[in-house]
């Protein structure tokens, strides 16, 4: 009886044992699987149920990613739109709609003709991503995100609702289709405070133009108040000399006052042709001074 006894202790010792450690093997597979690495040696993020907005971003951009986080965790469904259960493209349709007022195409595929293509490099907050998820390999979109930065997109899972996954994890890098941004939604971005400072610079370059017109009308009028008045007196002698042209003395009007007080002069040093009566004088006048001289022995 006794060994009976120890033996079925020793039974039920050992299977309480196997049982433990079954349950601590367990626990340590479950906690091991965190964190994913793909392939080429990147560690994949876990999926999140919420993420952070940094505070340096644009408006638009503040908007779509704040209505994009209201809508985690609304489970999926397809053809949905609302809280009740939404789809992935439903999902971009409404966060474009509610925060920006921006409508956009309601399928996946026309959502990626409507976007400008650009690199996955190239992605901002708020850009859509997109895949193929339909299992043939190419590029039929049938699944896009919107980027919320940091390597991570809010999307509309079919197994797990609205989440926000790793666009680096090895599905989704298996299914990437191409990435696009929208230009109503970039165009709002590039018309904030960068289009002030061009403002300024017309006003800045107008005011020396201002500045220079009035300095320029004196330097125009110098050359006109130079008079050659002043030259006038020294050119009232200069029908003393004999020697001068008729046509230098009839160039100024101030010459006719000088030639009017010379002509009564009745002195050889006219230059005037004499007349008749005049010649006859001279003669006269030289015989009476020689017989003059004749007479009193001069």
């Amino acid at each position: 009886m006794m060994s009976r006894l120890s033996i079925s202790v020793l039974i039920s010792a050992s299977i309480g044992c196997s049982m433990l450690l079954a349950s601590c093997g367990t626990s340590r597979s479950s906690n091991a699987s965190v964190y994913k690495t793909t392939p080429a040696g990147n560690v994949t993020k876990p999926d999140r149920k919420t993420f952070e907005i940094p505070s340096s971003l644009a408006p638009q951009s503040h908007a779509l990613l704040t209505e994009a986080k209201r809508w985690i965790g609304t489970p999926y469904r397809y053809g949905g739109e609302d809280r009740n259960g939404v789809d992935c493209s439903g999902l971009v349709l409404n966060v474009y709609r509610s925060a920006l007022q921006l409508k956009l195409p309601r399928n996946s595929a026309q959502q990626a003709s409507f976007c400008r293509p650009i690199s996955k490099t190239s992605l901002m907050p708020g850009d859509l991503i997109f895949f193929d998820t339909s299992g043939g390999g190419g590029k039929k979109i049938s699944h896009v995100g919107i980027y919320v930065g940091d390597g991570m997109m809010v999307h509309s899972s079919s197994s797990k609702g609205v989440i926000v996954s790793d666009i680096n994890a090895d599905y989704f890098r298996r299914t990437f289709a191409g990435a696009g941004y929208v230009e109503k939604y970039r165009n709002m971005i590039a018309s904030n405070s960068p289009s002030q400072s061009p403002a300024q610079k017309p006003q800045q370059t107008s005011a020396p133009e201002s500045q220079s017109t009035p300095t320029a009308s004196p330097a125009k009028d110098e050359p006109f108040t130079l008079s050659p008045v002043s030259n006038l007196p020294s050119r009232k002698t200069a029908p003393a000399k004999t020697g001068q042209p008729k046509s230098a003395t009839s160039q100024q009007q101030p010459r006719s006052s000088a030639t009017q007080a010379i002509t009564p002069v009745t002195s050889g040093t006219v230059t005037d042709e004499p007349t008749p009566e005049e010649a006859r004088k001279k003669v006269l006048n030289s015989i009476i001074e020689q017989k003059l001289d004749s007479i009193f022995n001069r």
